[in-house]
Order: C-alpha cells, then sequence, then structure tokens
C-alpha cells in the first residue's frame, strides 16, 4: 500500500441479503485470508439453530492477548471439546507480524498519521488506528485488526523482577517463576534463545563487552543482557522454518485453520473455534454475580444485537486496558461511585516513562576495527537499572553501523533478495556506530479507593460515541517522584553514552561522541540540554506508550478488583486478560507478562469446565479402532468424532466399545444433550456386536442408562424412560436437573447383580439385575435432530475397594 495511496471507489454490500460468493473480490484482492480466517455473525447463528452446541468461552477482542488466549483455550480444550467465540472490533489486515513481510510492504499502517487526545472527526487513521477515548495526553489509540497492536510492535519482553512482583497475588508469582509461566512464554515467543537472530560476528561480542565495563562506573545501572526480543531467528526443529517476530495473529489464524481441518464433520456445526470480526461489544448484561448477555454493534446490522451468554460460559475482555476498564464501569458495576455517582472511576493506572537518546560513537573508540565493515553490523542488548526509592527502569539499547539516526532501520526486517542485502551492507557508516539508549522508567501506582483525583485514573465522559455509549477518560499525570526517576533514567543513560565513548577528547582532536539534537537531526557534539519546563525532547509523551495497565489490577477483595485468577470478585464468570489486571508495572514491556497471564486464564478456564473422575479411573481408548456402529437395518446410524469427543447423529443403533468386556467396574462418562428431550444412553453388560440381532439382544440381556430429560419412551412421561433409569427396569429415585448444552457425569457402577448410578453427584438408582453379569459398554445413537456428546470416558476395573 503507498504510504498515501489514492482514492478508490467504496464497495457496498449487495442489496439482496441472498448473493452471497465463497471469497469476495476488491478492485485488488482475492479477500482469501479474511475468508478463511473469520466468519460474520449470520453463518454463526445459522451453526448455532442447526444444533451447534453453545460456546464453552466468549473473549472479547483478538489484540496481541486476546488472539493468544484463544488460541490456547482451543488448544488446550481440545480433550474437552471447548467451543471459543471471539469477538473483535476489528478485521482481518496482515496475518503475520509487519516486519515478517517483504521491506516496507507495510506501508504507512505502523501507526495513525499524529497521536491525538480525542477523535477529532478524522476517524480512522491508516486503514485500522481509531481511538476511542478521551484524554488529556494524546495517543496513538487502539490497532482494530487481529492481532491488534501485536502486528506492529517493537517485541522486546523482560522479565518483571522479584521485586517488581513483590505486591503480586504469591500464587501468580509462583506460576510466573515456575516451568510454565514465563520459561515457557520466553520460549514460545522466542525470546529464549535470545539473539537467536544475531550472526556470530566480533561486533555484538565486543560492544557488549564494552558495555558491561562502562555499566560499572555509571551510578543506578546494574546488569547487561542479551536483548530479550520475541524473536525466532533459527529454525526450532529440523525441517520447520524459522517463527520470525512475535505477533498472536498467525496463532490465531492457525487454530482457526486447525478447526476447520479437523473438526468440520458436520460443518459450522461441529467447529469449535469462531472469529467474527467488526463485531464491537457496547456493553455486558449481568444478572446478580453472572454476566448473561453482550450488546454487540455487527456492521452492517442496524442497532446492537443481544447475544445471550450460555449457562456456564465465561466471558474474557481481552480489548485493551482502557476499552476493558469502560466496560467495568458501565456494565459491571465496578469503580468508587462516591465521589461522583455519575462517573464512576478506577484508579491505579500506570503507563511507562520513555525516552529515545539517541546518540552516535567512534568506531576506534568502541574498539571497533575500522571500516567499512565487512558484514551487517546490528545488535541490541538491555541494561537494568534502579533509582532512589527502589523504582526500576531499564534501557534497550539498538546499535548499528547505519548511515542516519535509526540503527534499527534493518533490524528485523525480512530482506526479499541478495541485492538489497549487498545495498544494505554497502550502505554502512564506516565511522560511526549510532545507539538509541530507549530508557522504560516504572510509573508509581496508586491503588487506593477511591481514587486520588491527583493521580491517573479512568472513568467515563460524558461524551458518546457512534454507538451512543460513553466514552471513557482517561487521566495520566505523574508524580514528583516519577519526575525525579525520569530525570535519573535520562542521565543515565547519557552518563552510559559518555563512558563507552572514553569520556572527553583530549583538546584539538575531534569528539568520539556526538548527540542527536532534535528527532531528525543533526548530530553535535553538546549534550543536548534539558527542557526548563515541560517536556525535553527526547522524552515521550505518557499516552504514546501503548503501555495501559492496573486499572483491573488483581489482588484481595476490597483492595483490588480482580482476583488472582483475573476474575472480577463479585462475577463468576467474567475475566480479564491483558496488563489491565497488573498490580504493578515495573518497567518491563508488559507483554512477556501479559501473554503467559493469558495463557493461565486459558488453562484455568478449561480446568474449571472439565470435570475430574475419582481416584483410580483410567481413560477409555478413542482410538476408532477399538469402537464399532451397529445400526439397525435401514437405519444408517452415525457416531461423530469431533476431536476428542463422541456425538450421536442420525439414524439408530450401538457404538460397542470392543477393546474389552467388563463384568465388575465402575465407568465415569461426562454428557451432555443440546437440546432438553434429546436422547441416548449408556448400555453396560450388553453381548456384544457380535451375533444375530445384537441390539435387540442389547435391550433384552443389557442395561441402557437412560439420557432423556422428557422421558419420551413409550409410554411418555415415565420414569423408566427419564435420565438416570435403567431403561424399562427401574426409575430413579431422583433427578438433578440438567441444563442442555451443559455437560453431566454419570457414574455406573456394576458389582455382581447390583447397578448403581449417580449422576452429577447425586445417586440417583440402585437396582439389582437378574440379567447378563458380564458384556460390552455401547453408547446409544437414537437419531436426529437431537444430538448428545460424550467425552473423558473412564473405567475402573473390579470391585470398589
Amino acid at each position: 500500500m503507498p504510504d498515501k495511496p489514492t482514492a478508490l471507489p467504496r464497495l457496498l454490500p449487495a442489496t439482496d441479503p441472498g448473493d452471497r460468493v465463497e471469497v469476495q473480490q476488491t478492485a485488488f484482492s482475492h479477500d482469501v485470508l479474511g475468508r478463511f480466517v473469520c466468519n460474520d455473525w449470520d453463518e454463526v447463528a445459522a451453526g448455532l439453530a442447526d444444533g451447534g452446541f453453545p460456546f464453552d468461552v466468549i473473549v472479547v477482542g483478538a489484540g496481541m492477548f486476546g488472539a493468544y488466549c484463544a488460541e490456547k483455550l482451543y488448544r488446550l480444550g481440545a480433550a474437552s471439546g471447548l467451543r471459543v467465540l471471539v469477538l473483535d472490533a476489528g478485521a482481518m489486515l496482515l496475518p503475520v507480524h509487519v516486519q515478517n513481510l517483504p521491506q516496507r510492504l507495510g506501508g504507512s499502517l505502523g501507526g495513525p498519521r499524529y497521536h491525538r487526545t480525542r477523535e477529532d472527526g478524522t476517524g480512522v487513521h491508516n486503514v485500522v488506528w481509531g481511538l476511542p477515548w478521551i484524554s488529556n495526553e494524546p495517543s496513538p489509540g487502539l490497532a482494530y485488526c487481529l492481532g491488534g497492536r501485536s502486528i506492529f510492535w517493537g517485541g522486546w519482553s523482560p522479565r518483571l523482577t522479584g521485586a517488581d512482583l513483590e505486591q503480586w497475588p504469591a500464587e501468580v508469582r509462583r506460576y510466573l517463576t515456575e516451568p510454565g509461566g514465563y520459561d515457557r512464554t520466553e520460549v514460545e515467543i522466542g525470546t529464549v534463545p535470545t539473539c537467536d537472530y544475531m550472526l556470530a560476528t566480533s561486533f555484538h561480542d565486543d560492544l557488549l563487552a564494552a558495555l558491561r565495563e562502562a555499566v560499572r562506573d555509571v551510578p543506578g545501572l546494574e546488569t547487561v543482557e542479551e536483548a530479550p526480543l520475541a524473536v525466532v531467528g533459527s529454525a526450532p526443529a529440523s525441517g520447520l522454518f524459522a517463527y520470525d517476530k512475535f505477533s498472536s495473529a498467525p496463532f490465531l489464524v492457525d487454530a482457526v485453520r486447525n478447526d476447520a481441518a479437523e473438526n468440520t464433520g458436520q460443518g459450522d456445526v461441529s467447529r469449535r473455534l469462531f472469529v467474527v470480526p467488526r463485531a464491537r461489544v457496547l456493553r455486558l448484561h449481568r444478572t446478580g454475580g453472572t454476566v448473561t448477555g453482550l450488546d454487540v454493534a455487527f456492521e452492517g446490522r442496524p442497532g446492537p444485537v443481544l447475544l445471550p451468554v450460555p449457562a456456564g460460559a465465561a466471558v474474557v475482555l481481552a480489548n485493551g486496558s482502557v476499552e476493558a476498564t469502560r466496560l467495568a464501569l458501565d456494565s459491571l458495576g465496578a469503580g468508587d461511585r462516591t465521589t461522583n455517582p455519575g462517573s464512576p472511576r478506577l484508579g491505579n493506572l500506570t503507563v511507562h516513562l520513555r525516552s529515545n537518546i539517541t546518540v552516535r560513537i567512534r568506531r576506534s573508540a568502541l574498539g571497533l576495527p575500522p571500516g567499512p565493515p565487512p558484514d551487517v553490523e546490528t545488535t541490541a542488548f538491555l541494561v537494568r537499572g534502579q533509582g532512589s526509592g527502589g523504582r526500576r527502569f531499564h534501557l534497550q539499547i539498538s546499535a548499528a553501523a547505519v548511515g542516519g539516526i535509526d540503527p534499527e532501520r534493518d533490524m528485523w526486517q525480512q530482506v526479499p533478495d541478495i541485492d538489497t542485502l549487498a545495498h544494505i551492507r554497502a550502505g554502512q557508516d564506516p565511522d560511526w556506530i549510532t545507539i538509541v539508549l530507549r530508557g522504560m522508567g516504572e510509573m508509581q501506582g496508586d491503588p487506593g479507593v477511591p481514587p486520588d483525583p491527583a493521580r491517573s485514573w479512568i472513568d467515563l465522559s460524558a461524551e458518546v460515541d457512534e454507538h451512543g455509549q460513553r466514552r471513557a477518560y482517561v487521566h495520566l499525570t505523574t508524580t514528583a517522584a516519577d519526575e525525579t526517576l525520569w530525570q535519573e533514567m535520562d542521565r543515565a543513560a547519557f552518563d552510559l553514552a559518555a563512558d563507552l565513548a572514553g569520556g572527553p577528547p583530549p583538546a584539538g582532536r575531534p569528539a568520539d561522541l556526538q548527540y542527536l539534537q532534535s528527532r531528525s537531526g543533526p548530530f553535535a557534539d553538546a549534550r543536548p540540554e534539558p527542557a526548563a519546563t515541560g517536556r525535553s525532547w527526547w522524552q515521550d509523551g505518557l499516552g504514546s506508550t501503548h503501555h495501559e495497565a492496573g486499572t483491573l489490577s488483581m489482588g484481595d477483595p476490597g483492595a483490588s478488583v480482580t482476583d488472582a485468577r483475573g476474575r472480577f470478585h463479585d462475577l463468576s464468570n467474567a475475566y480479564v486478560v491483558g496488563p489491565a489486571v497488573f498490580p504493578t508495572l515495573g518497567s518491563a514491556n508488559p507483554a512477556l507478562t501479559a501473554l503467559a497471564l493469558a495463557r493461565r486464564t486459558a488453562e484455568l478456564l478449561v480446568a474449571e469446565r472439565t470435570a475430574t473422575p475419582p481416584p483410580g479411573f483410567v481413560p477409555l481408548s478413542h482410538d476408532p479402532a477399538d469402537w464399532t456402529l451397529v445400526g439397525r437395518p435401514g437405519s444408517s446410524p452415525t457416531m461423530w468424532r469431533p476431536g476428542a469427543l463422541l456425538e450421536t447423529g442420525d439414524g439408530y443403533g450401538l457404538y460397542y466399545y470392543v477393546a474389552e468386556e467388563f463384568a465388575d467396574a465402575a465407568f465415569w462418562i461426562e454428557w451432555r444433550e443440546r437440546s432438553a428431550g434429546d436422547n441416548s444412553g449408556v448400555y453396560v453388560r450388553t453381548p456384544g456386536p457380535a451375533g444375530p440381532d445384537p441390539l435387540g439382544r442389547a435391550d433384552e440381556q443389557g442395561h441402557e442408562i437412560q439420557i432423556d430429560a422428557l422421558a419420551a419412551g413409550s409410554p411418555p412421561g415415565q420414569g423408566v424412560h427419564a435420565t438416570g433409569a435403567v431403561y424399562g427396569l427401574q426409575a430413579p429415585t431422583g433427578s438433578p436437573a440438567s441444563t442442555p448444552g451443559r455437560w453431566n457425569t454419570f457414574l455406573i457402577e456394576t458389582s455382581g447383580p447390583r447397578i448403581e448410578v449417580t449422576l452429577n453427584g447425586e445417586p440417583v438408582n440402585d437396582y439389582t439385575s437378574t440379567r447378563r453379569r458380564q458384556g460390552f459398554l455401547a453408547l446409544q445413537v437414537h437419531g436426529g435432530p437431537g444430538r448428545v456428546q460424550f467425552r473423558n470416558l473412564h473405567v475402573r476395573r473390579g470391585r470398589a475397594a
């Protein structure tokens, strides 16, 4: 896309709703990526109407953390058959990080034309950059696209230190520092191993040694590390391509395509992961302690649509710290409402204090051989430091032999051909190394309730957006301690540069160190002076960092908004992923920590929605070779196998587990029905599929534990035909209510003549049988349109101890 594209005719929807195509065409493109990743709401609704089971988790936002969390829910929830719906206000833009594409293909997409304090009538900038809130500090806003700002981010991913995590819940600290936390996420996004994208050249090693020596002489600086960048530059295993720079977009894309390949036996009815773009969640509805619905504005539809949240489903807010906070204030009763009841407010808002100090140092002063360099010389490091009062900062250092002011110009880019590479080599500066020292300082939070109006906070403004929803107002300000830390951080960066250059040169010799005098140059010998008032030119605005955090922080009830799981204290099914839940921010880019916690949220949600069998049970084989389907003549029954589930289809028959027969045994099985009255059953001690009339003999000699909430047998309505009955032989003594779409558990124990049935933990049947005491397990296919799913089939062989 050109940086300033010329205008094209607007594409308008067809006037006939039935005029639909498989892949839409634009003037220049086939919309294959968008079509093969996304669904519109009509398609999702049609799948539900045709018999699709309800969603288990609804993720609001498919940016860096929402897309990643959704992918983990899909992968980790495979054995449980979890269904995930992702709603994002943006649309498909790029499938990978912009730097993984040929150079400059992203054009002007990497940010807005300018930072704004509010929507000023210019609308969305550069295709995807919009600003839904109002602020006292200019902000780039949000990238409205799948993957969000992860498509454009710099990739710096340092850990929070032990000191940074001191005020965090203990179980969260343990999770991050144990193998499943930081360690796993660093490998996944490419932070470990560090610098595998850097070739073994003397430039990197010499500069690392020089930095380690210089840090000893600069007050406040502590350690030097290789840059923890989310880049995988080498093949992770034999035969695989490198992952390149991390974005959550390809994680989500790959999960959707895996779903389309593995779970479409019944089309969209059996799929488990749906991404609906151009779907903005406006409000949440709560009933007591549960979120029960979402108001969603779908592009092209008049007015918002109310989406009911299925019973037992979770809602994950992953639409950015500011917008998640807006929903919490507007819909969930969060925030202080005593100071100004009409405008609830949440405090503890933090961002980073950021500076960009650029210098150039002569190669000779750094001990480097005279140029021009034979190799491309680029490298990066992280220097950690601490200011007065224990406050932390770090310097992100990028260095290169570029002929200009940007040492990152040729870093982390896809170079499409050797001619371009040769051009980069030839363009290197033979005399100078350009270095950017990007300081990131910790802002002081304020978790007090009510929030201090003199600190940083978010509340609801009186201004409404195009959907009639009140916009968030973001108030950012620094404290005296923040300003002191910022000055100390900048001083340390300038001093480090001076020490690297060896100090002032002898009289009459040209300076070995020059400083950038403004954002566009030039370089000069004099160190820039701080501004007498306001921000110095090298200091970024508070709203510019994309690192808003803390307003929905984790902790104890009364002192925080969410618990250690990221769940709202007073709600059973509403969660938050992203930096909004951070109790404190530290100086580290929040991406690594927020990604690790997004994985944790996914793990917790899957665990909460997966029952655990009692001790002593082992899983039955899911291998199709261990199962046989026998149908009634002429009925052609179907047992679908979506992932790790078994799902009844049309026709009538029994799906026998033929790997072994059982005498005394107990079976623990999860099942759910799509609608009340859907019919199936679990047969035990059946004669098996061999021999004449196996279905008739199963009814006459075996035992069916019935699934049918409406008891629609003949005659209908009798207990011997209801859920929990030994069908036709003994009615259940009770029947705990089973909600359609929610999972139930059967514990079926066979011991001698006794058959005991426990439904959802409540004993409902104890039958003494005169029939067979040994046989096969089978699941009943009772025909459409009703559908019943089974999962987690376990057995305990022998009698209970």
